[in-house]
């Protein structure tokens, strides 16, 4: 199985104002003494990594900030991301902000808007990387201790992909069980990629995405 489908790599690609080559940024600094306890050690970190996905998915709103090394060598694509439930996603973006109601993307470029249609399902990876059904016995998923996550105390869960594949996804997890950073390492066609997505504002109901001003009220299933 795959980690993560692949869109967010030609989404990044879309959406990408070119910006200097930059190294991957360094590892989070595990917790020691100055920083809260992560939670305890899970008896199966495989159970833990599916069950914080679960919850991630039951999510009514969040922020991400996504940071994409490697979409192009030496390339590096920083966005950030609002998501209210059930299918409203703001992304803002290089490019500019841009909308994602349902399967339509609304995207705005120099003083236009066109509406694209996106397949169905294509940003359900973004509420759960791995779905919920997954099943990781095939896959190693190691517990790789606590770490600090922006003061938050969270507890880092690795699973490598198949044999071969290169693949790699982390979870940082905090005691609620929510992750509150992900992060994928794999290669598309033959070039290295790092995408990570910290996680905020977890079911903050002050959090909104408006729809574009000149969206079709149809498109939008007369939600406005």
């Amino acid at each position: 199985m795959r980690l993560l489908p692949c869109f967010p790599l030609a989404l990044a690609a879309l959406l990408a104002g070119c910006e200097q080559p930059t190294p991957p940024p360094a590892s989070v600094p595990l917790a020691d003494a100055q920083h809260p306890a992560a939670a305890a050690p899970a008896a199966d970190p495989a159970a833990a990594v599916l069950e914080a996905s679960r919850r991630f998915a039951g999510l009514r709103s969040f922020h991400a900030e996504m940071t994409l090394h490697g979409a192009q060598a030496g390339q590096v694509v920083r966005s950030g991301m609002d998501f209210v439930a059930p299918d409203r996603y703001r992304l803002d973006t290089p490019a500019g902000v841009q909308t994602i109601i349902g399967d339509t993307f609304f995207l705005q470029a120099e003083g236009r808007m066109q509406q694209v249609p996106l397949p169905a399902g294509t940003l359900e990876q973004w509420r759960s990387p791995l779905p919920s059904e997954a099943s990781l016995q095939d896959l190693r998923v190691d517990d790789r201790g606590p770490a600090d996550i922006d003061g938050t105390a969270t507890r880092v869960y690795r699973i490598d992909g198949p044999a071969g594949s290169g693949e790699t996804l982390q979870y940082w997890i905090g005691a609620d069980g929510l992750p509150r950073q992900i992060q994928r390492d794999g290669f598309n066609k033959q070039q290295p990629y790092r995408i990570t997505l910290r996680y905020s504002r977890l079911n903050d109901p002050t959090l909104q995405v408006p729809p574009p001003g000149d969206a079709i009220p149809s498109v939008l299933n007369g939600d406005l």
